[in-house]
């Protein structure tokens, strides 16, 4: 998942969104944002269900209404065209709502994913206050929200069509991925198989939004050549 043709001067990809010049009323934005809600939900119970297979993460694309290339982004972004049980599953009016960024695949399957971690870091803590020492605990939800923080900011690049500065965000969510996965070697329990559990849950979504923020990556150095090119 990386750029979706995010310069909408150019081209025609984006004529199909509605443009944001119209207002809305604060209850109208709120059941925006309850259906951006329930889309995190919607794409957390798919994923649970197909997270032990080979290749999940497209297939969890598919059942979303996203298109193959949705996952990666080297091509239109078209996420939007659903076939017609899709569609009848999405609130009233969402098809003529405006497009945010709450929309994004990028967006979606990143706020699920840290959504889970958050919750599995509270309940872990909750059901054993005395496992980790307060410093582990902060640097362990610290580094959550620094990944999921600068993912946001990279998305907002895309947006932009900085993908340079895409690039850079992305970087430093992967650091910040990586130190938690090592912190999560320094965690203790004394129910091992309660704690290697934990890890392996939490690791399988990491090692997803790795491969998720890599491919964006490699979808940004590419539009990045493609303009050097371009200038040559």
């Amino acid at each position: 998942m990386s750029d979706p043709n995010f310069d909408h001067s150019e081209g025609d990809d984006w004529e199909e969104f509605p443009s944001n010049d119209f207002n809305w009323s604060e209850t109208q934005w709120r059941n925006y944002l309850n259906g951006s809600d329930r889309d995190t939900a919607r794409f957390l119970s798919i994923y649970n269900s197909v997270k032990d297979k080979p290749n999940h993460l497209d297939e969890v694309a598919t059942l979303m209404g996203w298109d193959a290339e949705d996952i990666s982004m080297t091509d239109e972004f078209s996420f939007m065209e659903m076939d017609e049980d899709q569609a009848s599953e999405q609130d009233e009016g969402r098809e003529s709502a405006p497009y945010t960024l709450h929309r994004h695949p990028v967006f979606v399957v990143t706020r699920s994913l840290y959504r889970y971690l958050h919750q599995s870091w509270e309940h872990f803590m909750t059901q054993n206050p005395h496992s980790v020492s307060p410093k582990l605990c902060w640097d362990y939800a610290n580094s959550l929200h620094q990944a999921e923080m600068n993912v946001l900011l990279s998305i907002q690049a895309l947006d932009l069509g900085d993908f340079g500065l895409s690039i850079c965000h992305l970087k430093n969510s992967l650091s910040a991925l990586n130190h938690s996965l090592a912190l999560l070697n320094k965690l203790t329990h004394p129910n091992h198989a309660y704690l290697e559990n934990f890890r392996n849950e939490v690791r399988i979504r990491l090692f997803d939004l790795r491969e998720l923020w890599i491919r964006v990556m490699g979808d940004c150095r590419h539009e990045c050549r493609h303009r050097r090119d371009d200038q040559d």
